[in-house]
């Protein structure tokens, strides 16, 4: 994933999610791997599996804040976002994210 080999990448998390289907971090990956294919709804069903396992994998809260942004959601994006921070308070960036997207869910970006 981090080579940019994203069909590589979506078969080698394929295997492991058939060796460990429990892995909340698997999916999360995989979600990234069909994303960056732009494969938003199977990201999405991956991303929903990863919380389903890991509802605290922040990681996943904001894979998933970036695919609602993307598909122009602002008020979902924003929802997800707000659960990351809640976990991680001091992440990188977040402070900022969360204020541009509160801009864009209340109509004031352009």
């Amino acid at each position: 994933l981090a080579s940019r080999t994203n069909d590589e990448a979506l078969e080698d998390f394929d295997a492991a999610l058939i060796l460990s289907p429990n892995s909340a971090e698997a999916w999360h990956q995989r979600a990234q791997a069909y994303a960056a294919l732009g494969d938003a709804p199977a990201a999405a069903r991956d991303l929903q599996e990863a919380l389903r396992l890991e509802p605290r994998h922040f990681g996943a809260l904001l894979t998933l804040s970036m695919l609602q942004e993307e598909r122009g959601d602002a008020r979902a994006a924003l929802r997800s976002m707000e659960a990351a921070l809640a976990l991680h308070p001091k992440l990188r960036g977040g402070a900022e994210r969360l204020r541009d997207l509160r801009r864009k869910a209340e109509g004031d970006a352009t």
